[in-house]
């Protein structure tokens, strides 16, 4: 699991790379127990999402592989779309 300095490295990355968010979205993340919590905060309450991270697989990556987990992530908040990182599926990054 990465540390909460690289984790909000990798949120920062992705958000530059995602290019949805604008200079008042808040995009973090913090390491719990049992895995990661990231969330993004817009400007209303459709364009704020909070998702725990717990699969095991996704845990397990390096920091540099974490983003294009998170950019997809990010653009699917934006959309108002569901992005789920603890279950596998065409719109995932392989693994």
């Amino acid at each position: 699991m990465l540390t909460a300095d690289e984790l909000n490295r990798a949120v920062k990355q992705a958000q530059q790379k995602a290019a949805v968010c604008t200079r008042f979205c808040v995009v973090g993340g913090e390491c719990r127990t049992s895995g990661y919590a990231i969330y993004h905060n817009g400007l209303g309450s459709s364009d704020t999402s909070e998702q725990i991270v717990s699969g095991e697989a996704v845990l397990r990556l390096p920091e540099e592989h974490l983003v294009p987990w998170l950019v997809p992530w990010l653009v699917a908040t934006h959309k108002r779309r569901r992005f789920d990182f603890n279950r596998g599926g065409w719109d995932h990054p392989a693994l």
